[in-house]
């Protein structure tokens, strides 16, 4: 007899910025996937807003430019909202392959894995600028000594969020933003008393 699996609420997240030129036909694509798609328009000057809008996206606006990593924290945080069972999140210069995704998505709804991360180097057909590739590779090796895990490719924007994770990543940018605020007043203080 088999077991009846749960139908997971998968949610796509996609930092925007001034994407206008990618951003319809990406959505069309991951709307094969999920209706649940949102994008973060992370202050773009030109119509990646407007374009996702009409896409059917769930679109949240950042008033200026703030940033890859307040992009996703901002994604985090409206998946939360939607109660979301896994969170995948996507780039969207089109670096990533929609065909992928069910990849990504296997270990968690197998229950091997909360997190996974896509990887461009496994597939050798992916173009990188050699500059680029290096820095990676350096900070994947440095990713790999601190966790002692086996990644490819640590700066991959493609990843999957199992449900239970979602909430721990919203709360880790929070504390971290803390912290830098407490660091930059400390700071302050250090040195309004040298004078």
């Amino acid at each position: 007899m088999k077991k009846n699996r749960k139908i997971l609420k998968i949610v796509i997240g996609i930092p925007a910025y001034n994407e206008e030129k990618n951003i319809a036909k990406i959505i069309v694509k991951l709307q094969n996937i999920t209706n649940k798609i949102i994008v973060c328009n992370d202050g773009s000057t030109d119509l990646t807003s407007e374009i996702s809008n009409k896409m059917g996206a769930i679109v949240i606006n950042h008033p200026k430019n703030l940033g890859y990593g307040a992009a996703i924290k901002s994604l985090f945080s409206k998946a939360c909202e939607l109660d979301a069972d896994v969170l995948i999140t996507f780039d969207a210069d089109g670096q990533h392959r929609i065909e992928d995704i069910k990849k990504v998505l296997e270990p968690i709804e197998q229950n091997n894995a909360d997190i996974v991360i896509g990887s461009r180097f496994l597939d050798k057909k992916i173009k990188i600028p050699a500059y680029r590739k290096l820095g990676i590779n350096a900070i994947t090796k440095m990713s790999n000594i601190t966790t002692k895990k086996k990644i490819t490719d640590s700066q991959s924007g493609f990843r999957a969020y199992k449900k239970l994770q979602i909430p721990k990543v919203v709360l880790e940018h929070i504390i971290k933003n803390l912290f830098k605020k407490l660091f930059l007043l400390i700071m302050g203080w250090v040195y309004l008393l040298k004078f």
